[in-house]
C-alpha cells in the first residue's frame, strides 16, 4: 500500500461537502454573533470588529456555496466581502494616521 491509496481512502472518508457545510454554518453563527453584539450594545456597528466579523461571516459562507451555489447568495457575499474589506482598511489606516 502506498501513500498515494491511503491518501485517497482518507479523501473518500472525508465528504468535502460537509465540510464546506460546516464551515458555512460557522459563518452563519459569525454573521448571529456580530448581530447580536451590536443589538446589546457590546460592540459598535462603525468598529473594526463588527466588520471583521461580517467579512469573516461572509467568507465562509461564499466558501459553502462551492458546494451548493446559489448565484445570488453567492453575489451577496461577495459584495459584503468587498465592503467589509474597503470598512477595514479604511479604519486600519485611520490607526496608522492618528497614531
Amino acid at each position: 500500500m502506498d501513500h498515494f491509496s491511503i491518501a485517497r481512502d482518507l479523501y473518500r472518508t472525508i465528504d468535502i461537502s460537509l465540510i464546506c457545510n460546516g464551515i458555512g454554518v460557522l459563518g452563519f453563527m459569525f454573521y448571529m454573533a456580530s448581530y447580536t453584539l451590536v443589538t446589546f450594545q457590546r460592540i459598535d456597528s462603525r468598529g473594526l470588529l463588527f466588520f471583521c466579523l461580517n467579512t469573516m461571516a461572509a467568507t465562509f459562507v461564499l466558501v459553502s456555496l462551492t458546494q451548493n451555489f446559489n448565484l445570488a447568495s453567492a453575489l451577496i457575499q461577495i459584495v459584503w466581502i468587498g465592503l467589509g474589506t474597503i470598512a477595514i482598511g479604511t479604519r486600519l489606516s485611520r490607526r496608522v494616521v492618528t497614531t
